[in-house]
């Protein structure tokens, strides 16, 4: 495998688990509209794919006009609790730290609101290990993974060849083989070996020390 000078993490499920932060928040928003919200557990799906995509689905094509204020009534919660409900998977600041000492560039490429993925970040003492952070914007501007990941290799200007995207969800290794970098994908986070299997991720780790060990 060859060495990769960029490396590119997702966040939800891959450093930290947001799964009260992000479930809570979406059935919030859903009960501040009048709208009966899903149990938390069937929220799960939610952690992962850009948010007003899952609120497009959730609402269904009858209240699509209540898409844009759900997304408000979520971030203003989120700003309130979501940090707080947030936690940082085991391994992961030892991870970064090695990883960063190896002398690669690290990136965050979430599709989260890039603010959010800031404050988290910041909480659990890991910025410092990011050469930069990169998500969507409050408007969802490059919430798309491959947009994202496309918009990111070019601000970097990364060999593709030397650069890796790496994620817990489907939309990452998608998002990461469509600008032909290698991906790897993680099963400790919400989505499933199959999935990422599927979608053609080139390695799978079960935890942050795998990651290390296949990227040093």
């Amino acid at each position: 495998m060859p060495r990769f000078d960029s490396v590119l993490f997702d966040l939800d499920g891959t450093l930290t688990d947001p799964r009260i932060a992000i479930t809570t928040s979406m059935a919030h928003a859903l009960a501040e509209l009048g709208v009966t919200a899903p149990s938390l557990d069937e929220l799960i799906w939610c952690i992962g794919p850009p948010l007003r995509q899952n609120f497009a689905r959730l609402l269904g094509s009858e209240r699509t006009h209540l898409v844009e204020a759900a997304v408000e009534i979520y971030y203003r919660r989120y700003e309130r609790e979501g940090v707080r409900e947030t936690l940082a998977y085991p391994g992961v600041d030892t991870m970064l730290r090695q990883l960063r000492c190896t002398g690669a560039s690290i990136y965050l490429a979430t599709s989260k609101f890039v603010g959010h993925a800031e404050q988290v970040l910041d909480a659990f003492s890991l910025r410092q290990y990011f050469t930069n952070v990169f998500g969507s914007g409050r408007d969802g501007a490059l919430a798309d993974k491959t947009e994202l990941v496309r918009f990111i290799l070019k601000e970097i200007a990364s060999r593709k060849d030397r650069a890796v995207m790496i994620g817990d969800r489907e939309h990452d290794t998608i998002g990461g083989k469509a600008k032909r970098i290698y991906t790897i994908g993680v099963t400790y986070g919400y989505g499933s070996r199959a999935e990422l299997e599927s979608a053609g991720a080139g390695a799978i780790c079960d935890s942050p020390d795998e990651i290390l060990a296949l990227l040093i």
